[in-house]
């Protein structure tokens, strides 16, 4: 199909009124350009200062030194999180091709994750860490090639200094005699009473180092977007670790004091989609269009915006993990963790079908439908407070491993605005609902510490089913959505979503008990979906694409629906990469 230069949107003008109210009320709260609703345009140079916002998914990992020792479980927490933020900077164009620049930024954080820590041995009453990242800042420098014919596409790399805040906390575990719990029949009581400490808790800050990459395509000499990666690094931090205690043989109990501080190490991935606003430049494009797909280039059909319908599927291969984690709540145990059932490197295999609409008046619906099966994961079931009926084998901490199997099925609908779209890009907001399902089946036991005493002893054959876990997560979504051709035929998108609201239900089923013991539990909390795709269209309708998946979601802790003395709280987390194929009706060219 032929091009042409760009035309006045032919829309009636009291559309035109109530459109550019919208336009600059979002324009505001996104850092969208109002004024870029006509298609794209080569800026005269890269050179300038610049000012721009940002949203992305963040997934952090922190390490825990234990003064005891090496971990004989745990140690690491992993903390997904959505950020938001701005960022400034300059660039100068030193060559046609060649751009160099400083930048600074900086974003708040809504992030949370909690694992087993300080746990060395398996007669030490051990913790859980939480890490609660807040804040992120970087300062950088950026050198940048440009690539597309009219200097329109920039490829940037960048490195420089970071800075990071964060509230951790480390809570010391049960070590309540066995029988309080509903486990009398599994060991015998301890022979004194252990001190059950408070948490240590603190904000924690450090500067470290951070690299990236990413692409920069403007939209018009002014406005451009981006999709980048950073990775940072921060250590040298500390946390106050907790009073503990040890069981001995006989069920004896030693209270100990704090061990002193432990090291705290954070890694970042961040990824981000943005908008910059280059002072100096035109805000209003030129008239040369976009390069055309067609042998004929000499172009003169006009754009405006009309309906658009794009339709296809995708195939998700997808890792994950999820943390099921009960605290008791009576009185002298304040929320001290009893269990832990984490479902980890569970991979995933699902196939999905996606579609998009947009509307004449720029308001658009999408959304995807998808299922599928897991597998290949690992189960590992927690309990501390435990006292063995071997009194040469004292355990105040255990952990068995099973294997894991099941299904998850998904879906999201979202309706949104586009703040600006012409023919080679669309940025628009929008909220929308996502309702996603798994079933993880526990198959077999294997003892990992104590394996004479403990739970699985003898261990339980892997065709029997241990465990059963149910979960259903529930969620509303904010975000934004971006794409836009950085070349001919290649186009780089994104979908970023905060979950402000999460609601979860989910069922725990204890099989191998006799009779089976249910654990039925809800909560609400928050969470992070996030999206960057890479397609290529191999015409004016048909395209094939490469993308990358993240999820994470946890709760806030809430009592067991059957059991208001019993506390729990949920993370899960999936991510992965995808293909997909998609076919356009009435493309905008």
């Amino acid at each position: 199909m032929k091009h042409a230069a760009q035309v006045a949107d032919p829309r009636p003008a009291v559309n035109d009124k109530s459109r550019a109210v919208v336009v600059a009320l979002l324009a505001t709260l996104a850092g969208a350009p109002a004024g870029a609703t006509d298609g794209p345009a080569a800026p005269s140079n890269w050179t300038g200062f610049y000012l721009g916002g940002h949203v992305g998914a963040a997934a952090g990992l922190a390490s825990f030194s234990d003064p005891l020792g090496p971990p004989l479980f745990g140690g690491t927490v992993a903390a997904p999180g959505f950020l938001a933020g701005l960022q400034a900077g300059y660039n100068r164009q030193v060559a046609p091709q060649w751009v160099v620049g400083l930048e600074a930024d900086a974003s708040l954080l809504a992030a949370a994750g909690s694992n087993t820590c300080l746990q060395s041995s398996s007669t030490i009453n051990g913790s859980t860490c939480k890490v609660m990242p807040r804040e992120l800042a970087t300062l950088t420098g950026r050198l940048g090639f440009l690539t597309e014919p009219r200097g329109r596409t920039m490829l940037f790399g960048k490195a420089g200094v970071a800075w990071m805040r964060a509230d951790v906390s480390a809570n010391p575990n049960n070590a309540v005699d066995s029988s309080d719990q509903g486990f009398a029949d599994e060991g015998v009581t301890f022979s004194d009473t252990p001190d059950q400490a408070g948490p240590t808790s603190q904000s924690i800050s450090s500067w470290g180092w951070t690299a990236g990459a990413g692409v920069e395509h403007a939209l018009t000499p002014a406005w451009s977007l981006k999709f980048q990666y950073d990775y940072l690094r921060f250590s040298g931090m500390s946390l106050a670790t907790p009073q503990t205690n040890t069981v001995t043989a006989g069920g004896t109990v030693n209270n100990l004091p704090s061990s002193g501080p432990a090291g705290v190490a954070l890694d970042m991935h961040t990824f981000k989609v943005g908008l910059n606003f280059r002072f100096g430049a035109a805000a209003a494009p030129a008239t040369d269009g976009p390069a055309t797909y067609g042998t004929d280039k000499s172009a003169a059909t006009p754009w405006a915006p009309g309906w658009e319908v794009e339709t296809g599927a995708r195939y998700w291969y997808s890792w994950g993990k999820s943390q099921n984690q009960n605290a008791n709540a009576s009185p002298n145990l304040s929320t001290n963790l009893v269990s832990r059932l984490t479902y980890e490197g569970v991979m995933g295999q699902s196939g999905e079908l996606f579609a998009r609409v947009d509307t004449p008046i720029d308001i658009f619906v999408k959304g995807f439908l998808g299922g599928g099966g897991l597998s290949n994961g690992k189960m590992y079931d927690e309990d501390w407070g435990l006292s063995a009926a071997l009194s040469s084998a004292p355990t105040a901490y255990e952990v068995t491993q099973s294997n894991v199997n099941g299904t998850l099925h998904y879906l999201t609908g979202d309706i949104g605005y586009s703040v600006t779209r012409a023919r080679d890009h669309k940025v628009g907001l929008f909220v929308g609902y996502n309702l996603y399902k798994t079933t993880m089946n526990a198959m077999g036991c294997v003892q990992l510490v104590n394996p004479a005493s403990g739970v699985c002893a003898p261990p339980a054959p892997a065709t029997e089913t241990a465990i059963s876990q149910f979960d259903t997560w529930q969620s509303v979504r904010v975000g934004v959505a971006a794409e836009t051709r950085v070349w001919d035929r290649l186009k780089i998108g994104a979908d970023v979503a905060y979950l402000p609201y999460v609601a979860y239900t989910g069922l725990d089923i204890h099989r191998s008990r006799n009779p089976p013991v249910y654990f039925p539990v809800s909560g609400t909390g928050q969470g992070v979906q996030a999206e960057f795709i890479l397609s290529y269209q191999t015409s004016d309708a048909f395209s094939i694409g490469v993308g990358g998946r993240y999820w994470g979601m946890w709760t806030n802790v809430a009592a067991q629906s059957d059991s208001p003395s019993n506390l729990f709280s949920v993370e899960t987390a999936r991510y992965g990469m995808f293909v997909q194929a998609s076919y356009r009706f009435n493309p905008a060219r």
